[in-house]
């Protein structure tokens, strides 16, 4: 039915008209004013937070930003002590004795260096423990940034043509209803009006538009619905980085290191690259950005980023874009105890479908993958099974790519042979290099024989860099996360009782390097003073409201801690847990609303997790290589931690504790000066190649050193 000029009906269809435009119009607008409104804050907040630390900062700090050349003492004679005290007294300052007009000068310009790098140090992070009403402002408007990316953003082309269809009629429909301006139409503008009014009802009852206008709908609905602060709060507590990363976008604060150390033609041809990210359902950090253009680009490397930059992520949309050129396989190769973690990362980041191409219903789910394409996940163990003969394999990501260091063993060679299949791969991993230079070289061979060559020759550090860039790219935290709040280490020192030392001593005599180290974690039936230190660093931390992380190499242990800790503990994990339960057990840890420990064993939690709703981070003991370490602290302080890390390391005094983390130091001593990029030193390869650097001799070595150490107090 056509609504008729100047009727009831037709005065309707014109407010329903324009009440449509205006919500196509506010979801067309909402991100853009949403950014605004968020830069505002963002600088609001700036300002206030730069404010309070420079009126907190101590004077001294003044003379350390005038290189040592400004004299305090007349200041600090008149009672003035931090910057704040001189702030509210710099139009008086020629009145303190010994203050003249060249110090005031000075003082000025102190000022005025201090707060650029008071400024520089200021990250701007919503803080938890805090939750500050501005704090909570800015947050809510990232609330609703990020729901017009998940929301809006799909509804964004039916809303413009929602709103184009009526911005196109709605003006001669109102003209066809006002008898007045009507009279001044004449009668050819009087027709033309009134079939404007008719395609405007023709427009909005076609099913194309009522489909735009519930989409519309939705989105406004979607933005319309505000969670309470305590749901705001939490929400951000568990997807952190999501916001975090919607606040770096909007104020445009990326750091500059996100090319590390790449040369400059090679960074040049990843920017050209322009990322398809219309299959992604996240947003990219400009460093996350690069590094999924660097794999297009580059088509096999290694991503070597600093452990919790988001390498996942970063894979994934390098996946996305081709799969939005055209491109159908796709193949993730991990441990299996990261499985189910990427199945989850799948889902949540892209519209990819995820294939588990190993287990139960592998069969299925292989013919699904050869059928459908999406991208399959399988383990380095599965890799024998996995048929790829008709598959034209567009990118492999090979997760925690160390495991294929070693060129002899069967998951190697398994490996490679899916290497030489893909057009493009992607080793992935934070600590490509724990034991010798050449563990390095492996890596890259897999991916690049003849930078491989290169770096072999090398005979510096820094050739050795030059030689591999074209293939590796690696960011730190520190390059490209200054929101990441900070990495609190405590050496926790343990004295065994009598009853420990004896059995430490027995195990040392025995020669037995595995009993040794357990027999620094005691009885936990009888004593054991470890035990005793996880109960009060945990307890503490959970009264603070803090979630906990414990990690140790022993099942046995897990099982005590577990037990002492009672239904505060989740856990515990270990390399016997099923995939699907690990999962499960992560799931609850993280949802929960009150604080809680989550007990894993660490080769197990310490890889390939994302924990960062966990703040404190307990090892019981040291382990063989830093990169176990350092992986099982980065499940914590990663990007989307909102809180300061807090690691506690418990070392039984004179055992082999000590022992083992003067022989962890020196290993990550050998990582920085090859392969991370800020390292600057020269050095031999050779001098460094640990070339008695087995597992066997090093146990040797410590249990003589032990048994020396036990002949000079008098034990023989």
């Amino acid at each position: 039915m056509v609504a008729a000029a100047h009727s009831r009906e037709a005065r309707a269809l014109v407010t329903e008209a324009a009440d449509a435009q205006r919500a196509a119009r506010a979801v067309l607008d909402a991100e853009q004013r949403l950014l605004a409104e968020i830069r505002g804050l963002a600088d609001t907040h700036r300002r206030q937070s730069l404010d309070e630390r420079l009126h907190q900062a101590d004077l001294t700090r003044l003379r350390q930003a005038a290189d040592g050349r400004l004299r305090l003492g007349p200041l600090q004679a008149a009672g003035i002590t931090t910057v704040g005290q001189l702030i509210a007294r710099r139009h008086q300052l020629h009145q303190v004795p010994g203050i003249g007009r060249a110090t005031v000068a000075q003082l000025e310009g102190a000022m005025e260096a201090l707060a650029a790098e008071v400024e520089a140090e200021t990250a701007l992070r919503p803080d938890p423990d805090r939750r500050s009403p501005a704090d909570t402002h800015l947050l809510r408007s990232l609330h609703r940034l990020l729901l017009v990316r998940r929301r809006v953003r799909p509804a964004l082309g039916r809303a413009g043509e929602l709103h184009d269809a009526i911005a196109g009629r709605i003006e001669a429909a109102r003209r066809a209803n006002s008898r007045w301006r009507s009279l001044f139409r004449g009668r050819q503008g009087r027709e033309a009006d009134r079939a404007a009014l008719a395609e405007l009802e023709a427009a909005l009852r076609s099913p194309r538009l009522e489909t735009a206008r519930a989409k519309v709908h939705a989105a406004e609905a979607a933005l319309a619905k505000e969670p309470t602060d305590q749901q705001l709060w939490r929400r951000y507590q568990a997807d952190a980085a999501s916001y975090l990363t919607l606040l770096a976008e909007a104020t445009g604060r990326e750091t500059s290191g996100r090319t590390g150390q790449l040369p400059s033609d090679t960074a040049a041809r990843v920017d050209q690259l322009r990322l398809d990210t219309s299959l992604l359902n996240s947003s990219l950090r400009g460093y996350q950005s690069f590094g999924a253009r660097f794999m297009i680009a580059q088509r096999r490397v290694i991503l070597g980023d600093e452990m919790g930059l988001g390498k996942t992520v970063e894979t994934l949309a390098a996946m996305c874009h081709l799969a939005a050129q055209g491109e159908r396989h796709f193949l993730v190769v991990c441990p299996p105890s990261l499985a189910g973690n990427w199945m989850h990362e799948i889902r949540r980041h892209c519209r990819l479908t995820p294939r588990l191409l190993y287990g139960g219903d592998a069969a299925k789910n292989t013919a699904a993958w050869r059928t459908h394409g999406g991208i399959g996940v399988t383990a380095y163990t599965a890799l024998e099974r996995l048929d790829l003969k008709g598959v034209q394999l567009a990118m492999v990501a090979f997760d925690e790519a160390h495991y294929i260091k070693n060129p002899t063993a069967n998951r190697t060679r398994r490996s490679r042979r899916v290497i030489d299949h893909a057009e493009r791969v992607a080793l992935l991993t934070g600590t490509p290099l724990e034991n010798r230079v050449e563990e390095f070289g492996v890596l890259t061979e897999h991916i690049n024989p003849d930078v491989a060559r290169e770096a072999a020759a090398a005979s510096s550090p820094d050739a050795f860099r030059q030689a591999i860039a074209p293939a590796y790219l690696r960011r730190n935290q520190s390059d490209v996360l200054d929101e990441l709040p900070g990495r609190i280490e405590t050496v926790q020192p343990v004295t065994l009782s009598a009853e420990e030392a004896a059995a430490y001593r027995k195990a040392v005599w025995e020669g037995h390097f595995m009993t040794m180290r357990r027999a620094t974690f005691g009885d936990p039936t009888g004593t054991s003073t470890k035990l005793d230190h996880v109960r009060e660093i945990a307890g503490e931390a959970l009264a603070e409201g803090h979630k906990v992380v414990v990690f140790s190499y022993f099942r046995d242990v897990l099982t005590a801690v577990t037990a002492a800790l009672g239904d505060r503990a989740h856990g515990p994990l270990t390399g016997s847990t099923p995939p699907l339960q690990r999962q499960q057990v992560i799931d609850a840890f993280t949802a929960s609303r009150r604080p809680a420990v989550l007990v894993s064993q660490i080769e197990v939690g310490g890889v390939g997790l994302n924990l960062q709703t966990a703040s404190v981070v307990i090892l019981i003991e040291p382990q063989w290589k830093p990169s176990t370490e350092e992986q099982a602290i980065a499940r914590c302080h990663r990007m989307g931690q909102v809180r300061p890390v807090q690691v506690f390391r418990l070392i039984a005094e004179d055992t082999v504790d000590t022992s083992m983390r003067e022989l962890v130091a020196g290993k990550a001593a050998l990582f920085d000066e090859y392969a991370r990029p800020s390292a600057a030193k020269e050095a031999n390869a050779q001098a460094v190649d640990g070339g008695d650097g087995t597992r066997a001799t090093a146990e040797k070595k410590i249990i003589e050193q032990e048994r020396a150490r036990l002949r000079e107090s008098g034990d023989a």
